[in-house]
């Protein structure tokens, strides 16, 4: 039996540069719109991933963060503001050793509320919905 090829179509090559497109490194979760001294960023600037990335400062808050540790395996609840409730988060960054974990208060369409096993750490998550 002899092997036909198909021959491409307009709507696939459209397809095909779309997606080489958004492969080619034009997905982004954010960029950093605010930075501290040692120019990390402090907040950040929403893209177009579904999800959003935030912030958490020690507890004292030295630099300022709108989030920020209150105590070492303690509810904090943070706006994300996303309209859907997340189904998880992804731990970006930390400034030294520490486990950030769901909080006991079920995340809403507004909210997610996380605990750090160490105050004194300064994380970056990013919220996924």
């Amino acid at each position: 039996m002899k092997t036909i090829t198909p021959t491409p179509t307009i709507e696939q090559h459209s397809l095909n540069v779309s997606v080489n497109k958004v492969l080619a490194g034009n997905v982004s979760p954010g960029n950093g719109l605010t930075f501290d001294a040692n120019g990390q960023p402090l907040t950040f600037s929403t893209d177009n991933q579904s999800g959003l990335l935030i912030r958490i400062g020690a507890v004292g808050n030295p630099f300022g963060v709108p989030a920020a540790w209150v105590a070492s395996n303690t509810n904090l609840t943070i706006a994300h503001n996303l309209n859907k409730v997340p189904y998880g988060f992804h731990l970006v960054s930390k400034s030294k050793a520490c486990d950030v974990f769901m909080g006991s208060i079920l995340p809403t369409k507004m909210n997610i509320t996380l605990q750090c096993t160490d105050a004194t750490a300064d994380v970056t998550v990013f919220v996924m919905v």
